[in-house]
């Protein structure tokens, strides 16, 4: 079986030193789609005859799950190894594969971001519903109980991405039909699904809450290019809207992107395409009336405004006319990063775990920050660039978790960026 990825080196406990304030412009190339290499990685189990990975991005968490594929295969084993595990979230992503590949599968302590409890229910639902056991961190699914299955259905209480991804790859190899309802239908979820489609699974309903799957006994040798990571493209608009919009993304597929353009438009900006390319503009109607009223910004499952992109708005707020609300409904813990944004001179106020209020536009300035997650660090670091005068954040390999390359995708814009 080939996996086809690089590795990327980086330092442990590594910081990065910003001086803000230089022009920004240029053209910024998107990588691949970090969530779904993760789950294709994972999926690489089941793909017995190979599966060849194309476009995988250079970043840690996907170096981790490579090396936990990598000690699978070797080892034949169910329990994932507990160093690597505890480093990374998507590590729960291999449980569906090692259930339809042993009938065996140990819940691992996953590691990740710090954004609040993340809890592992919806997983169990599908396990569940193909008929495994659970007893304390071990999850029995006889393979012959599977294989005589007359039909797999499982409703999930929330459209929990990594559950759906799960179940994908469990159904995968059952040979009866699985129909999943209240699926999640990110475009990562849809990029495994095209994998698994390629080997030779039929998917009916891909992308959308109501997903019908007749498994296989074997998957076909399947050749896979990772699509364009949305999270890096809306985080670049936001830069991109800061600095005047003189950074251009080259964008395969904008009609996926609907809402997170639109939420764009609540800052006074409008996003167009030009020859594949994505451009930020200002919006002269929309600016007018920005000082007017309270603007919400809250997320929701996809094809609603993405979670992951809420703090990188918190930034484009700052240095926008107006007042906004921000209504974060997944992670309790997501909106902390804020206090930091403070101590540069923000106008934020948390009202609760949940909702943060920002009042723009402010003049922000330098100062000695620390990343707690991916995108909470992706925001600071817009942030530092904005700001008068030199930051530094600390913790920066978080930031090297989500996004590849980016020290030096920054400074092909302008920026004054160092690692150290």
């Amino acid at each position: 079986m080939k996996l086809s990825h690089f590795y990327a080196t980086f330092s442990i406990m590594s910081r990065l030193i910003i001086k803000g304030g230089k022009k920004l412009k240029g053209e910024w190339p998107l990588s691949g789609n970090k969530n779904e290499a993760l789950a294709l990685i994972a999926a690489s189990l089941l793909f017995k005859n190979g599966l060849i990975l194309k476009n995988i991005p250079k970043i840690k968490d996907v170096e981790v799950m490579s090396e936990i594929a990598e000690y699978l295969k070797k080892s034949k084993k169910s329990v994932l190894p507990p160093e690597l595990s505890s480093r990374i979230r998507g590590s729960l992503l291999f449980m569906g594969p090692l259930l339809a590949l042993t009938g065996k599968a140990v819940i691992p302590r996953s590691g990740g971001d710090k954004i609040g409890l993340r809890k592992i229910d919806s997983h169990l639902e599908v396990f569940k519903a193909f008929g495994a056991k659970v007893s304390s961190n071990e999850i029995l699914l006889p393979k012959g109980k599977r294989q005589n299955s007359s039909g797999v259905k499982i409703w999930l209480s929330e459209p929990s991405v990594t559950a759906t991804e799960n179940a994908f790859m469990l159904a995968a190899l059952t040979p009866a039909k699985t129909t999943i309802k209240n699926a999640a239908g990110e475009p990562h979820i849809v990029g495994l699904g095209r994998a698994l489609e390629k080997g030779g699974v039929e998917i009916k309903g891909l992308g959308t809450n109501f997903v019908e799957i007749q498994g296989v006994k074997n998957l076909k040798k399947t050749i896979h290019e990772i699509r364009e990571d949305y999270m890096e493209l809306g985080s670049v608009l936001v830069l991109s809207a800061i600095f005047g919009g003189k950074i251009k993304i080259k964008s395969k597929e904008t009609e996926e992107y609907e809402k997170i353009l639109e939420g764009f438009e609540k800052f006074g900006k409008k996003v167009v395409q030009e020859n594949n390319y994505l451009k930020i503009l200002n919006n002269p109607k929309k600016n007018s009336s920005l000082e007017k009223n309270i603007h919400e910004i809250s997320d929701g499952p996809w094809p609603n405004f993405p979670s992951d992109l809420i703090s990188p708005m918190i930034v484009l707020a700052t240095q926008s006319k107006g007042d906004y609300l921000f209504h974060e409904k997944m992670f309790e813990s997501r909106l902390y990063f804020i206090d930091q944004l403070k101590t540069m001179g923000a106008k934020v106020i948390l009202c609760d775990p949940h909702r943060v209020l920002v009042s723009g536009s402010s003049k922000l300035q330098g100062t000695h920050m620390a990343s707690p997650d991916i995108r909470a660090g992706m925001a600071m670091v817009i942030a530092a660039l904005a700001a008068r005068g030199t930051s530094i954040i600390d913790n920066a390999e978080q930031i090297d978790r989500g996004y590849e390359n980016l020290v030096e995708k920054l400074k092909n814009l302008g920026a004054d960026i160092k690692r150290e």
